[in-house]
């Protein structure tokens, strides 16, 4: 059974299958479904349908001794409500944040960046089947709470399906942030408000490290890098190494 299939056993949501590989095609297609979405009641998400992904939702059933991915949709979308996502950031950041940056000359990039490459990673990669990819159209008005819909991480640093749409609810609020690409490994925002000053980029940066180490450890490299990446940047990006850390 094909893994397109297998999703389909699980969860009764319109979807539809992505073979475009160009950028504009793939991002003109995302943003008609998200104003249609604003119309209509629905949120729609790229999902990146691998073994992995997959398997993390049968554990998920196994888990939680049910065969019903519903129930655990409904308990990530309960758990999130008692989650204060700026204490939850604030847990996993140093006392003085200003050491995170120590270029001191660092020249930022103050372009506006309004290119949406939301599935660049997956058509750029030779490992992941790229007929995997689907368009779904999540019942929810609330654009975080896909997260909760569809709930990978919870390894290593990762934080937890609840965890991750309760700071999601927190950006999406202050910045018009939310989920467009799910995949085993990665989260891809949509943002509509983007930050524009260099001073709330770098506040942005230490939340964006809180939640996710891996993005400057083993992606950007330094903070400065990281700030240029969300500074008037409509898209945001989250990786977490999936290997065993000792």
């Amino acid at each position: 059974m094909s893994n397109i299939e297998e999703f389909k056993k699980l969860y009764n949501f319109e979807f539809e299958e992505i073979k475009a590989k160009d950028y504009k095609e793939i991002e003109k297609k995302y943003l008609a479904s998200y104003k249609e979405g604003k119309e209509k009641g629905f949120t729609p998400v790229f999902l990146v349908l691998d073994d992995v992904l997959l398997e993390k939702f049968e554990l998920d059933m196994e888990d939680e001794n049910t065969d019903n991915i519903m129930d655990i949709v409904k308990s990530n979308l309960e758990k999130y409500k008692d989650i204060n996502a700026v204490e939850f950031l604030k847990n996993f950041q140093e006392e003085n944040t200003e050491d995170y940056f120590t270029k001191k000359n660092y020249k930022y990039d103050n372009r506006e960046k309004y290119n949406l490459e939301l599935l660049s990673t997956l058509f750029n990669s030779s490992k992941k089947n790229k007929s995997d990819v689907v368009l779904v159209k999540v019942s929810t008005k609330n654009p975080y709470e896909v997260l909760g819909y569809f709930g990978m991480g919870g390894y290593n640093d990762c934080p937890l399906p609840a965890e991750q749409v309760a700071v999601a609810k927190y950006w999406y609020e202050k910045y018009g942030a939310v989920p467009a690409v799910i995949t085993d490994d990665t989260i891809v925002f949509y943002v509509e408000r983007p930050v524009q000053t260099l001073e709330e980029a770098k506040k942005l940066a230490v939340e964006h490290y809180a939640f996710c180490y891996d993005i400057v450890d083993q992606c950007y490299g330094t903070f400065e890098k990281l700030v240029d990446g969300l500074y008037k940047n409509i898209q945001w990006y989250f990786w977490w190494d999936k290997r065993i850390k000792f």
